[in-house]
C-alpha cells in the first residue's frame, strides 16, 4: 500500500510538472511566433514598462535572476531597437534602461507574460506553502542530479561560447562538404 501511495504522489508531481512545462512551452512559442522576441525578452520589457529607468542590476532584482542573464537579454533587446541604455542624469556612473517607442508598441500587442502568472500564483500560496514548495523543489533537484544547472531566466537561450560556436561551425562545414 505504501508503494502505491508513493507512486500516486510521484505521478501527481510529474503530471503537475508536465502541465507546467507544456503551458510554459506553449506560451513561449506563441510569443516568439507572434512578436519575434523570446518570452525572457518580453518579461524584461514588461518589467521595464512597469518600473522604468532601471539599471541592469536593478532589473536583475526585479526579474529575480542574475546580472549576467539580464545583461544578455538587455543586449538582445538593445540590438532589436526595443530598449535604450542612457546615462542616469542624477548619477553619471549608472546606466539606465528605457523602452523605445518600438518596445512600447510591442508591449501593447503582447499577452500577459507567463512569468508574471507564475509569480502571482506563487504569491497566492501561504508563506509556509511557498517555503515548503521551494524546499521540496530544491531537494528534488539534488536527488535528480540537477542541482548544478544554473538558474537562468526562463526561456533565455544561453549564448554559445566562442569555442562552442567555432566547434559547431566546423561540424556544419564538414557536414556540408561531405554532403
Amino acid at each position: 500500500m505504501a508503494r502505491t501511495k508513493r507512486q500516486e504522489d510521484v505521478s501527481r508531481a510529474l503530471n503537475a510538472l508536465r502541465r507546467m512545462v507544456r503551458g510554459l512551452r506553449s506560451a513561449a512559442e506563441a510569443v516568439e511566433r507572434n512578436l519575434r522576441v523570446s518570452a525572457a525578452q518580453l518579461f524584461v520589457l514588461s518589467e521595464l514598462s512597469r518600473v522604468p529607468d532601471q539599471s541592469v542590476k536593478d532589473l536583475a532584482a526585479l526579474t529575480m535572476t542574475t546580472h549576467s542573464t539580464v545583461s544578455q537579454v538587455v543586449g538582445q533587446l538593445i540590438s532589436k531597437g526595443l530598449v535604450t541604455r542612457t546615462v542616469d542624469a542624477s548619477d553619471g556612473r549608472r546606466g539606465v534602461l528605457r523602452l523605445t517607442r518600438q518596445g512600447t508598441g510591442l508591449l501593447k500587442k503582447a499577452p500577459r507574460v507567463i512569468q508574471q502568472d507564475l509569480i502571482d500564483g506563487l504569491g497566492a500560496l501561504s508563506p509556509a506553502e511557498r517555503r515548503g514548495l521551494a524546499n521540496g523543489l530544491e531537494k528534488w533537484l539534488v536527488a535528480s542530479g540537477l542541482s548544478a544547472v544554473p538558474p537562468t531566466m526562463l526561456f533565455q537561450t544561453p549564448l554559445l561560447s566562442k569555442r562552442d560556436s567555432r566547434s559547431k561551425n566546423r561540424k556544419v562545414s564538414r557536414a556540408r562538404d561531405s554532403g
